[in-house]
């Protein structure tokens, strides 16, 4: 994911202590550059500064960290010793605390400046932090005065050649109408919303000068490493999809024939099915086919866990475990409860290219549906993931379930039929007053495949599409469901 988002530069930069926000920033924050770090109270913007100054005095840099009147050093520190970033033999030597509250209680303005020009010169920072830089402006109540004031600031931290984090608890009206941010080299503003019982936070790059940025919200959560951040996708709007030869089979029989010898590299294809109907061992057939042909595949469970599957398919005598002990059978599973899509989109492009997945399936649609905030967020997302896998030459198979057991299925999302190359309809059939399982292929971009309805025959270890189960009629039914 890193290696999609980083682009070349000539721009020296400083880290922010987060590789995925590096990779957004196009590198890193660019140096000498001031940056506004804006949010409102617990978004993150005191943590972010921080993991940015330790990862730098990691890197043998000096860093110092003003604070105004709303945290003093002591009761920050304290709370930064449950972050692993936080090594307290930086402290007073590579990262170094100092006061401005006091100055501007008692100089006001004019002791500020004078205060930051003494530390400065006397540790001579790479990066400086001013948290919270709103108090300044709390402060001087004069919108002329401040200005005036933000303008002499800019212009030391010039002078002084250092990288600047000016923080503050600014409001997405402040940003419009602030004399900082205007005269800032760069806006990074962070937020939060609820969503049902869990809070999501999110980062903006509002404005970076001298760089290009991913732009958009990227997901963000606070844990013992700091922050962690999830990239949104970014669909590559132009270039040519890889397109490696032959075709994906499966181990059931008689379903590459269906399909007119296989499913086309770099495409996706939908397995949509009622319950039970086989639709995850549908699934999991083509990433078999493929590890025994050395091709590595990614199986996301959404539902089952890996245990349940390694279970389904030892049953039908694939062998699982030999295939994991290989590397070309990787499975992972993430329960819907604890579901967030921007970090499973990450998740799963790093996980896929570490284990160098062929194929990928992703079980289910109908569980990553309901994780998703709105059916537009869930149609862009899922666009935009199967469109990165295809473009790098992978075979993307999903799961979803149907609406409808004993009749045709359909398929509601918006724009979902349109998104998969391949659909494979699984549904049950009322035949001779018994319901049996059948398969039909309802679609099939470039290829030529089966039109009829078949059954399909799944009783451990046995495993095959069988004979058509009508002469006509019956997929023109499916279709029009």
């Amino acid at each position: 994911m890193i290696e999609m988002l980083r682009e070349s530069g000539s721009l020296d930069r400083l880290t922010t202590g987060n590789d995925r926000l590096d990779a957004v920033l196009g590198g890193g924050i660019p140096r000498y550059s001031a940056v506004v770090v804006s949010g409102l109270p617990g978004t993150g913007k005191t943590i972010l500064s921080q993991q940015a100054a330790f990862a730098n005095a990691q890197a043998g840099r000096t860093c110092l960290y003003f604070s105004m009147l709303a945290e003093p050093p002591l009761k920050m520190l304290r709370f930064l010793q449950d972050f692993t970033f936080f090594q307290p033999d930086l402290v007073a030597t590579r990262v170094c605390y100092g006061d401005l509250g006091t100055a501007l209680r008692t100089d006001g303005p004019a002791g500020v400046l004078a205060q930051l020009d003494h530390l400065v010169r006397e540790h001579r920072p790479d990066l400086v932090v001013i948290d919270s830089f709103k108090c300044l402006r709390d402060c001087i109540r004069d919108p002329a005065a401040f200005r005036a004031f933000t303008v002499d600031v800019m212009a030391q931290l010039t002078a002084w050649e250092v990288t600047a984090l000016l923080v503050g608890e600014y409001t997405p009206q402040d940003v419009r109408q602030g004399a900082e941010f205007a005269i800032a080299d760069g806006i990074i503003a962070l937020s939060d919303t609820e969503e049902a019982e869990k809070q999501k936070r999110f980062l903006r790059v509002l404005k970076m000068r001298g760089t290009s940025c991913l732009d958009g919200e990227h997901y963000f959560e606070i844990g013992a490493a700091g922050i962690t951040l999830y990239p949104r996708l970014a669909p590559m709007m132009v270039g040519e999809s890889a397109l490696p030869t032959g075709r994906a089979g499966s181990t059931i029989t008689g379903l590459r024939e269906l399909l007119g010898g296989g499913l086309l590299p770099s495409t996706a294809t939908l397995i949509s099915g009622a319950a039970g109907a086989g639709k995850t061992l549908v699934a999991l057939s083509f990433l078999v086919d493929g590890a025994r042909r050395g091709e590595p595949g990614l199986l996301v469970s959404l539902e089952e866990s890996p245990a349940q599957l390694m279970r389904s398919a030892q049953a039908f005598g694939w062998n699982p475990e030999k295939l994991r002990q290989a590397k070309l059978l990787d499975m992972v599973h993430v329960s819907p409860a604890e579901l967030t899509i921007e970090r499973l989109a990450v998740e799963v492009i790093e996980r896929a290219q570490e284990v160098r997945a062929r194929r990928l399936a992703l079980d289910s649609l109908s569980a990553l549906a309901a994780a998703a905030p709105n059916v537009a967020r869930y149609q862009h997302y899922l666009w935009a993931l199967t469109d990165y896998f295809k473009r790098r030459g992978l075979t993307v198979i999903l799961t979803i379930e149907a609406a409808r057991a004993a009749q045709a299925p359909e398929i509601r999302t918006p724009g979902l039929s349109s998104i998969a190359d391949t659909i494979i309809v699984l549904r049950y059939v009322a035949w001779g007053g018994d319901l049996k399982r059948a398969v039909a292929v309802l679609k099939m971009r470039g290829s030529g495949h089966d039109t009829f309805l078949h059954e399909i025959l799944i009783d451990a270890p046995h495993l095959a599409v069988g004979p058509r189960l009508a002469e006509v009629g019956l997929l023109g039914a499916a279709l029009r469901g």
